[in-house]
C-alpha cells in the first residue's frame, strides 16, 4: 500500500467519526438538551451550531481527499454533466446568497427554514459547482 493510499484509508476513517460527532451534535440541538455543562465547558444553542458547522465543512473535504474521483479525461458526456451541475449548483449558491440579502423566508408546511441554513447552503453548493467546473476543466 503507498503513503497516498495509506492517508486516504485514513480519512475514511476519521470521516466516519466525524460523521458520528455530526449527528450527536445534531442530537442534540433538536432534542432541545441545550444549554447544558459537559465536562466543565458550557454548550448553548449557538456553539453547538458552530460545532456542527464546522464538523460538516471538515467531513466534505475529508470525503473529497478520500473517495476523490479520478477522472484524467472525461468524455464529452461527462463534461456535460458536470457543467450542468455545477450552473445548478451555482444558482443554488445564488438562491441561497439572495435570500440572505433581501431577507426572504421560506416556509415548508407550517415549518419556517431558519436563515442559517442558507450559509450551509451556500457553502455545500459553491464548493460542488466549483468541483464540477474544476472537473469539466480536465484534460
Amino acid at each position: 500500500m503507498t503513503h497516498k493510499e495509506t492517508l486516504r484509508e485514513a480519512a475514511k476513517f476519521v470521516a466516519g467519526l466525524i460523521a458520528g460527532d455530526l449527528i450527536f451534535g445534531i442530537w442534540l440541538v433538536s432534542g432541545g438538551l441545550l444549554p447544558m455543562q459537559f465536562l466543565g465547558s458550557f454548550i448553548t444553542e449557538q456553539t453547538a451550531m458552530l460545532w456542527i458547522i464546522f464538523d460538516l465543512f471538515l467531513l466534505i473535504m475529508l470525503i473529497q481527499y478520500a473517495w476523490h474521483p479520478q477522472i484524467l479525461h472525461p468524455s464529452v458526456s461527462q463534461r456535460t454533466l458536470f457543467l450542468a451541475v455545477g450552473f445548478a449548483t451555482g444558482a443554488a449558491a445564488l438562491a441561497h446568497i439572495l435570500r440572505l440579502v433581501f431577507g426572504w423566508q421560506i416556509e415548508i408546511g407550517t415549518l419556517i427554514v431558519p436563515f442559517w441554513l442558507s450559509w450551509i447552503g451556500i457553502f455545500v453548493a459553491s464548493y460542488v459547482s466549483y468541483a464540477s467546473f474544476h472537473f469539466a476543466s480536465e484534460r
